[in-house]
């Protein structure tokens, strides 16, 4: 078990997005979760509030390439500070601002941020986090469905380089990793397998989907190709903690999932 990281069962934890129907589906019985996963998205006083009842997963927007994290670091560990997670994740990715967005809408293919760039300040990023946080860092990879300037980040040599060079984990999202699988023309199992998989401590779960001929993250309930996908991939990463579905969908489809995920990781 990766240092500082406590998990409450004997096996693979469970963990599924904070929502309000997921309190509603626990208070009635209808599921149980080890964790749940939160964010500023769902505002601070409710990821706050839900800390006070329930172990916590941590997952943070802020994006590792495109700027220093530096000036975000007091924040971070104020959040930290009022959750009490076991580790820390982020996004593998540039920053989701308007300038981004624009580009990535436009498909203008410049590598505005260049790949030798983007390694080093994803490195020296991790860096500084892993200085001033007092639990473990986790990276998650990202979802390009198609090529632009910036696909390289989900290179498996550049998640390998970065991890490789900070010692940090990896957030292993597959719904994620099906859709750059296809964007590069590789099966979903073969990518896995170029990933630092002795590094993963949580795995996303959530089912792809279809759109304009092109497969993409649209957190769709999990078919029996993403079971097996999860299976597979859990055999190959020792250090595997946690399992998460992101699912936002109706509350008999969440329960369906997770009761097979909980018969799963038992």
């Amino acid at each position: 078990m990766a240092k500082g990281i406590k998990i409450p069962t004997n096996n693979l934890a469970l963990a599924a997005d904070g929502s309000d129907l997921l309190l509603d589906l626990i208070a009635a019985g209808q599921v149980q979760v080890d964790f749940l996963k939160v964010g500023p998205w769902i505002g601070l006083d409710r990821m706050f509030d839900r800390a006070k009842h329930y172990p916590i997963l941590l997952h943070l927007h802020n994006s590792l390439i495109g700027h220093s994290i530096q000036p975000e670091l007091a924040a971070i560990g104020q959040i930290i500070s009022q959750t009490h997670p076991p580790f820390v994740s982020f996004h593998l990715d540039l920053p989701s601002s308007r300038i981004f967005r624009l580009w990535k809408k436009a498909g203008i293919p410049i590598p505005i941020v260049t790949r030798p760039y983007a390694t080093r300040q994803a490195i020296e990023n991790i860096q500084l986090l892993q200085a001033a946080l007092s639990i473990p860092i986790a990276v998650e990879n990202q979802a390009y469905h198609r090529r632009l300037g910036h696909d390289y980040l989900v290179d498996p040599p550049f998640i390998n380089e970065v991890i490789q060079q900070t010692g940090c984990h990896l957030l292993l999202d597959l719904g994620h990793t099906r859709v750059s699988a296809a964007m590069r023309g590789q099966s979903a199992n073969d990518y896995i397998c170029q990933l630092p998989l002795d590094s993963v401590i949580e795995l996303h779960v959530s089912g792809p989907g279809m759109y304009r001929g092109r497969l993409r993250d649209m957190h769709h309930p999990l078919a029996d190709a993403d079971y097996e996908l999860l299976r597979f991939t859990w055999e190959s990463c020792p250090n595997l903690q946690v399992v998460t579905l992101e699912y936002y969908g109706p509350a008999e489809m969440l329960v369906m999932q997770l009761q097979r995920l909980r018969e799963m990781v038992l």
